[in-house]
C-alpha cells in the first residue's frame, strides 16, 4: 500500500534526537529498578508508558514525513520495524527457550510456551490478560511476561499506519488531523480509567485501554509544523516534565488503579520532555542528551528484552523473590547479555546479514518461517503436558504431587456456582433426590484444597457433602478483610451465599470452615454486617460460628496451613532425592507462624474449648515441629505453591484428622 503526495505542509526534518534516547533510557532503568527491587521505586512500571509515547511520536514523525511526500508503503514501514524488532527478540526467546527446557518443572514449562506461542503470534498481552495480573505473585516466574508491552506496541504498529492513511487521505489539515487523533485518545482514556475500576488486568494488557498514551505521542508529531515554544518557557516546562515522570514512578505502586487518569502525569511529562527538547536546549535535555544517557537509550531495547528473563528464571530457580544483592548480580548478567544482543544481533548481525537490503516481503516471509519452530515447541510441550519424560524418578514424583489439585474446583469454586453443578460440586455419598446435604466445606482457596481431604473423609462416614468455596473469601459473615471494591463486593456476595445455602439444608449435620485466618486480623465490617459491637477477628468468628451451631450444625474449623515464603520444586525434588526433606527447603517456624496467625488460632481454639459442637484441627501442630515447618509429611509432598496444598497432600492428611461425632 502506498500513498499520494497530500497538500498538507510538511514536518519539520526528521534529524536524530539524543535527547529521545536519553528518555528512553530513563524509562528502562526505571523499569529495570522496579522489577529488581521493588520498593526502591513502586512505580518503576510507568517507564512502560513512556515507552508508548515514545514509540507513537517517532513512528507517527517518521509516518507523516512519507505521507507528505508520497512515499509512504506500509509493507516497507513493516519490514523496518521487523529489521528493528525481531532479531534481538528471536534470539532472547530462543536463549529463554534453551533455559526453559532445562530448569522449569512439566506445568512451568507448559506455561512458558503458551507464552511463547503468544509472543510469536503477536498476542502476549491477550494470553496474560486471561491468565495472570501483572502484578500477582505467579507472574514474577513467567519469563515472558514483559512481552506483552511489545505485542501492544505490534498491534499499534499494524493498524496505525492504516489509520493515520485514512486521516491523511479525508481531512484537509494537519490541525484537523491532531484533533481527530486527540478525540480519539481521549475516547482511550475515558475507557481506561473505566476499565481500570472494573477490570483491571483488561485496562493493563489490552490496546485500547493503552492507546491513548501512543495517541499522544503522535499527536505531538503531527503538532510539530505548528507548534511553537517561547524559549523562556523551555526550562520550566522540561523541569515539569522530568517532575511528572520521575514522581509517578515514586507516587503510583501496584495498588494504584491503572493505567487511566492516574497515568496522564507520565504521559503528559513525556510529552513535554520530547516537545522541549525540540525547541532547544535546557539542563534536561542536556542530560537527557550525554553521552552514557544516549548510549543506555540505544541499548534499552535489548536491556527489556533480557532483563525480566533473567529474574523471573532466578525467581523460579530459587523459589522466592531475589534479595537485594541477588538482584543486582542478576541485573549484572541482564546487562551484559544486553550489550551483546546489542552490539551482536542489533548491530553486527543485522549489517553482516544485509537486512536493510532485503525486500518487506522477503523480511515477512523469514519471520513467519521463525516463529514456526517455536510455535511447535509449544504445540509439543502442550502435547507431552510438558514433557514429564526428561525428570528423573525423585523430581516427577514431587511435580506429579504438586501438579494435583483440587478437581472440583473447576465447577465449584465461585459463589455463583453454589446451587449449580450437584453433579458435579457433590463428594463423598451422592445426593439423594431434593434433601439436605450433611456436610459442606465453606471458604476461600485454603478451604478448597482441603475437600479432597474432607471428600474422603465424608465417604468414609457415608455422608453426602458439597463445596461452598469462593477464592480470596473467607467464611467470616459480615467481616471485610479490605482490598479492591469489586472484591469486596464478590465477598460480601459468597458471605449472603452461605446464609442461603444453609437455608436451602436445612438438615445440614456438619460445617467445615477453612481459611487464611490471619487475612482476617484486623477485619473490618462489610455491607451485610448489622452487628454494632467493636469489630474484632474474634468477634467476627464467634458470631459466624454461632450461626451455624444456633441451627444444630456441627462446625470443624480447620487451622491456617503455614506459607512458605520460598518454594521451589527444584529444592524439594532435590531434597526427595536426598532424603532431606524435613531439613531442607523447609520453612523456619518462627517465619513462617507470624503474630496475626498465632493470635487467630488461639482464639479459634478457645471457642473449640467453650463448646462442644465445635472441633479445631491445628495445621501448624501437624506440618510443623519446633523449629521447621517441611512441605513434607512422612515422605509426601504436601504442598502444590507457596501457600496451598496439593489433592495428593491433603488426601493423606485425612488420616491426621477426623470430623466431628453425628451422635451427640
Amino acid at each position: 500500500m502506498t500513498c499520494p503526495r497530500t497538500n498538507i505542509h510538511p514536518a519539520v526534518p526528521l534529524s536524530y534526537l539524543p535527547h529521545v534516547d536519553g528518555l528512553r533510557a530513563l524509562a528502562v532503568v526505571l523499569v529495570v529498578i522496579f522489577h529488581a527491587w521493588p520498593a526502591a521505586v513502586p512505580g518503576g512500571f510507568i517507564g512502560v508508558d513512556v515507552f508508548f509515547v515514545i514509540s507513537g511520536f517517532i513512528i507517527t514523525r517518521q509516518l507523516a514525513a512519507e505521507f507528505e511526500s508520497g512515499s509512504f508503503s506500509y509493507w516497507a514501514f513493516l519490514g523496518r520495524r521487523i529489521r528493528r524488532l525481531v532479531p534481538a527478540a528471536f534470539v532472547c526467546c530462543l536463549l529463554a527457550t534453551v533455559v526453559a527446557s532445562k530448569l522449569l518443572m512439566p506445568e512451568a514449562l507448559t506455561d512458558f510456551s503458551e507464552s511463547l506461542a503468544a509472543v510469536w503470534t503477536m498476542t502476549a498481552n491477550i494470553y496474560f490478560y486471561l491468565n495472570t495480573g501483572y502484578f500477582d505473585g505467579a507472574s514474577a516466574e513467567a519469563p515472558l511476561l514483559h512481552m506483552w508491552s511489545l505485542a501492544v506496541e505490534d498491534q499499534f504498529y499494524l493498524t496505525w499506519p492504516l489509520l493515520l492513511a485514512l486521516l491523511f487521505s479525508r481531512l484537509a489539515t494537519r490541525r484537523r488531523i491532531v484533533v481527530a487523533v486527540l478525540v480519539l485518545a481521549a475516547l482511550s482514556l475515558v475507557h481506561s480509567d473505566f476499565s481500570a475500576s472494573r477490570n483491571p488486568s483488561l485496562a493493563f494488557y489490552l490496546p485500547l485501554s493503552r492507546a491513548f498514551e501512543l495517541l499522544a505521542g503522535c499527536a505531538l508529531a503531527l503538532a510539530l509544523p505548528f507548534l511553537s515554544l517561547p524559549k523562556r518557557s523551555l526550562a520550566p516546562l522540561s523541569l515539569l516534565g522530568f517532575a511528572l515522570v520521575l514522581g509517578s514512578a515514586f507516587v503510583i505502586n501496584a495498588e494504584t488503579k491503572f493505567p487511566g487518569l492516574t497515568v496522564v502525569p507520565t504521559v503528559v511529562g513525556t510529552v513535554l520532555l520530547i516537545g522541549t527538547g525540540l525547541f532547544g536546549s535546557t539542563l534536561v535535555t542536556r542530560l537527557l542528551s550525554l553521552t552514557p544517557s544516549v548510549l543506555v537509550g540505544k541499548m534499552s531495547y535489548s536491556i527489556y528484552l533480557y532483563h525480566w528473563p533473567v529474574l523471573a528464571f532466578a525467581t523460579y530457580w530459587l523459589g522466592r523473590t531475589p534479595d537485594a544483592a541477588e538482584a543486582a548480580y542478576l541485573v549484572a548478567l541482564s546487562l551484559a547479555l544486553a550489550v551483546l544482543s546489542w552490539l551482536l544481533v542489533e548491530q553486527w548481525a543485522t549489517r553482516r546479514l544485509q537486512l536493510a537490503a532485503l525486500p518487506a516481503g522477503t523480511l515477512m516471509r523469514l519471520t513467519v518461517a521463525g516463529s514456526i519452530p517455536f510455535c511447535l515447541f509449544a504445540g509439543a510441550i502442550a502435547a507431552t503436558r510438558g514433557w514429564p519424560q526428561r525428570l528423573d524418578a525423585p523430581a516427577y514424583a514431587v511435580y506429579k504431587a504438586a501438579s494435583s489439585g483440587n478437581p472440583l474446583r473447576p465447577s465449584c469454586d465461585g459463589y455463583d456456582l453454589a446451587f449449580r453443578n450437584n453433579g458435579t460440586c457433590t463428594f463423598g455419598r451422592p445426593l439423594a433426590g431434593r434433601s439436605s446435604y450433611d456436610i459442606a466445606i465453606f471458604g476461600d482457596s485454603n478451604a478448597d484444597q482441603f475437600v479432597p481431604m474432607i471428600a474422603k473423609l465424608s465417604q468414609s462416614a457415608g455422608l453426602s457433602g458439597r463445596q461452598i468455596t469462593q477464592s480470596s473469601c473467607g467464611p467470616l459473615i459480615g467481616a471485610s478483610r479490605g482490598g479492591a471494591a469489586y472484591l469486596e463486593e464478590q465477598c460480601a456476595r459468597y458471605q449472603e451465599t452461605i446464609i442461603k445455602f444453609l437455608d436451602r439444608n436445612p438438615d445440614l449435620k456438619i460445617a467445615v470452615l477453612s481459611s487464611v485466618w490471619s487475612n482476617y486480623w484486623t477485619a473490618t465490617p462489610n455491607r451485610i454486617s448489622t452487628d454494632a459491637e467493636p469489630p474484632s477477628f474474634g468477634h467476627f468468628a464467634s458470631r459466624t460460628i454461632e450461626l451455624f451451631r444456633k441451627r444444630g450444625i456441627k462446625v470443624l474449623v480447620i487451622g491456617q496451613i503455614p506459607h512458605f515464603t520460598t518454594f521451589s520444586l527444584r529444592c524439594l525434588a532435590d531434597a526427595h532425592r536426598k532424603d532431606t526433606e524435613d531439613r531442607d527447603c523447609a520453612l523456619p517456624r518462627d517465619e513462617g507462624i507470624t503474630p496475626d496467625i498465632i493470635g487467630a488460632q488461639a482464639i479459634l481454639e478457645a471457642i473449640d474449648r467453650d463448646d462442644a459442637g465445635v472441633s479445631f484441627l491445628s495445621m501448624l501442630d501437624l506440618l510443623c515441629t519446633t523449629a521447621n515447618c517441611s512441605a513434607f509429611k512422612d515422605d509426601v509432598l504436601l504442598y502444590r505453591d507457596r501457600g496451598h496444598l496439593n489433592a495428593l497432600g491433603a488426601e493423606y492428611l485425612a488420616r491426621f484428622a477426623s470430623l466431628p461425632r453425628l451422635d451427640r
